[in-house]
């Protein structure tokens, strides 16, 4: 949709520009409350919709109602955290955000570096559930909640409010983790990885997937329709279980994010994004992606970055689990962990 530069002698041509740019997002809002999935609330259309002041590429913001429980306002201050990890969660997942807490969500710091951790989720199906989300809140200052009906239809809301969060209320993060509540996150193995990096700019970092197609089965929670998007593969993506984004990484994505489609595939969705942004995701085979992997205090522990699929009790007895590495177990790491994981799929 880029047309030639014009400058101040072409005002029509810069409002027909606005024009289908508005026209061609609420087609897709369209699309998401009509086309067989979930309701998407009105709430949320600030986070796509361009308005006169803003220029194409500045960030895509959460307007000031786009949140209706959010932490306190000195949550990043004075001192933003190193590592900033927004854990999308559902209203009803209560245990596994307590067990994410009394886990590796409650360090402070990882590898001499600051870290905090935040919840993402929507608004409950059930209103009654909102009382209680209201009084976790409170408790711990660790949710962000979107004013978006929380389904999986909607991840892709979730995942642009909670970069939009990231970048509005704890700019100065270097990097930002997004992670499934079923995750075990291995925070100062990856801290202690990150910071080694030399430029941390422009880093989007995870497993990736490869040539991916998109799923044409209108009955597949993943349909994503060829009038929503044409072509036949995804560029690659990191999956969507764990990935790492640099600050100015999502902020990039953000700005881009009115210009691709909203395809209800979230961790495809970024990819689309960084694709548009010229972003080039970059592969961590410590990173396990959806790989099953037994529960093993090595791999959990030392080797791995993130392991995918962690129901509470496991979270709990993998952090409190006393055993490490051996001289053996440390030598075959990567290979060994994968092996088991390759044995337990048998």
């Amino acid at each position: 949709m880029d047309l030639p530069p014009c400058h101040k002698r072409c005002p029509r041509r810069r409002l027909l520009w606005w024009l289908l740019s508005g026209l061609a997002v609420l087609s897709v809002a369209s699309f998401l409350v009509t086309g067989g999935h979930e309701e998407l609330l009105s709430h949320s259309l600030p986070f796509f919709l361009a308005s006169r002041e803003r220029s194409a590429n500045d960030p895509i913001l959460p307007s000031s109602d786009a949140f209706l429980l959010l932490p306190p306002p000195d949550t990043c201050t004075p001192r933003p955290p190193f590592l900033l990890v927004l854990v999308t969660s559902a209203p009803s997942h209560t245990l596994q955000r307590q067990a994410v807490r009394e886990t590796w969500g409650g360090v402070r710091w990882a590898a001499g570096y600051p870290v905090q951790t935040f919840f993402a989720l929507g608004l409950p199906r059930e209103p009654s559930q909102q009382a209680a989300l209201q009084r976790e809140a409170e408790q711990h200052g660790d949710i962000v909640q979107g004013r978006f009906t929380d389904t999986y239809a909607n991840l892709t809301l979730k995942t642009l409010a909670l970069m939009g969060w990231a970048t509005t209320y704890c700019t100065g993060a270097t990097f930002i983790i997004k992670a499934d509540d079923d995750v075990f996150l291995n925070l100062p193995a990856l801290a202690q990885h990150l910071g080694t990096l030399t430029n941390a700019r422009g880093t989007y970092l995870g497993r990736i997937h490869w040539r991916v197609r998109p799923n044409r089965d209108p009955h597949s929670r993943h349909y994503v329709p060829a009038s929503l998007y044409l072509p036949t593969i995804f560029p690659p993506y990191c999956s969507g279980t764990a990935y790492i984004l640099s600050g100015d990484t999502a902020a990039a994505l953000l700005g881009v994010a009115h210009h691709v489609p909203l395809v209800p595939v979230e961790d495809a969705f970024v990819g689309l994004c960084a694709h548009q942004a010229g972003i080039t995701p970059q592969h961590e085979a410590h990173m396990a992606g959806s790989a099953h992997f037994p529960p093993d205090p090595c791999c959990y522990r030392e080797v791995l970055y993130s392991v995918h699929g962690v129901i509470p009790s496991k979270m709990l007895d993998m952090w409190h689990s006393t055993g490490l590495c051996g001289t053996w177990q440390r030598t075959l790491g990567l290979l060994r962990c994968k092996t088991l994981a390759w044995l337990a799929a048998l």
